[in-house]
């Protein structure tokens, strides 16, 4: 196995390296050890040392222990960490989510075995994965309701996110996938109420935790660091396909192959219904979630319109109560709506369409139903 030991202290390092040598002799087990006390050089010579495990000291000048181990778990995924601390009791508990394991200062013989055996039990089945890589499954991210992952033609199943904040912050940077995201933006959304200190411990935790995730999962996806440390980049991998996005795809080659691409339009209205991260209340997620349903609507008005001049008006009613649904307060559709039910012979569904328009625009909006509806209704009722 191959160890990187990091402290700024020469003679922890020393220590730590004869402590683990003891440990490993009687056990036959071969280790590579290197030591460094400067954390800016770990990537330089982790590139060229390819180590196993790392025991990382968490209090250094230029970098800290947090930071270096999120710089290695980017480059080497499979890597496994272990926290050296003298104090911070407060933070044990964060460290433990994105740790193999921590051990306190001054060091104890028989918690470094403990440890030992706890990185041998690890590396072993990692083994498998250094065979060459034969490729990915297609996977598609589904982000109507929540986030899902499935094969295409399969069910999709929910990942099993360590904590609510991994589940968000995964969510906003796949919104912004692409772009370089401040760590100071993610920390004024997801952690307001703690200090810099604390929510930067926390950030790494959460970016850890999702990067395990996505490990677990397979997925072709990338969060890597970006300007010198101070921002998030989330790539997605050539496998990797998103609902929203491919559904867009599909409606602008549809729009672009009219009148043949309707009927594609009516498959991708019937199979998207306008939604986005529908199941939470993010705030960041209201802009991206108008531009869906706005997008929606625009393509449903668009088909409802070539049904009207194809006469197909059953059709155009179902999809009309649809947009309702998403608009309820478009004047010119709800008459559309009550004139169909007329025309189609559907009178009770006349009276009952009028009764909660009129309903709607009282609860919702504190006004009348519109005078044009009203007196459409008007006349209707002299009809009958």
């Amino acid at each position: 196995m191959k160890i990187m030991l990091v402290d700024d202290e020469r003679l922890a390092l020393v220590q730590l390296e004869k402590a683990l040598r003891s440990i490993a002799e009687p056990l036959l087990e071969a280790i590579e050890i290197v030591t460094l006390q400067n954390p800016v050089e770990v990537l330089e010579m982790a590139e060229r040392f390819k180590p196993q495990a790392a025991f990382l000291d968490i209090h250094m000048p230029e970098l800290s222990g947090l930071q270096v181990a999120e710089q290695l778990q980017e480059r080497f995924p499979h890597i496994s960490i272990v926290f050296l601390t003298a104090y911070d009791h407060y933070a044990i508990k964060a460290f433990e989510l994105n740790a193999i394991d921590y051990l306190l200062k001054p060091l104890v013989q028989q918690r470094l075995e403990k440890s030992f055996q706890r990185l041998l039990l690890r590396a072993r089945p990692l083994q498998e994965m250094d065979r060459p890589d034969t490729g990915r499954q297609p996977k598609v991210l589904f982000n109507s309701r929540t986030i899902l992952v499935g094969k295409p033609g399969q069910s999709p199943e929910l990942p099993k996110w360590r904590t609510n904040k991994a589940q968000e912050l995964f969510a906003y940077l796949l919104m912004r996938r692409g772009e370089a995201v401040h760590k100071s933006t993610i920390l004024e959304l997801m952690l307001p109420e703690l200090d810099k200190k604390k929510a930067m411990t926390q950030l790494y935790t959460v970016i850890y935790q999702i990067r395990q995730c996505l490990q677990a999962l397979d997925l072709d996806i990338t969060i890597s660091n970006v300007s010198i440390q101070e921002s998030y980049i989330l790539r997605l991998g050539e496998s990797v396909t998103v609902e929203t996005e491919e559904w867009e795809r599909q409606i602008e080659q549809a729009r672009e192959n009219l009148p043949a691409g309707y009927d594609t339009i009516a498959e991708l209205l019937a199979e998207h219904d306008g939604g986005y991260l529908r199941d939470h209340d993010y705030l960041w997620a209201e802009h991206e979630r108008e531009r869906i349903r706005q997008l929606w609507l625009g393509q449903a008005r668009l088909l409802a319109s070539h049904l009207k001049e194809q006469g197909r008006l059953e059709e155009q009613l179902r999809l009309l109560e649809r947009i309702q649904g998403l608009d309820p307060f478009h004047e010119a559709e709800g008459l559309a709506i009550l004139t169909l039910y007329d025309r189609l012979g559907q009178y009770d569904r006349v009276l009952f369409y009028y009764n909660y328009l009129e309903t709607v625009f009282r609860e919702e909006l504190d006004l009348p139903i519109p005078a044009s509806v009203a007196a459409w209704m008007e006349q209707w009722r002299t009809r009958q």
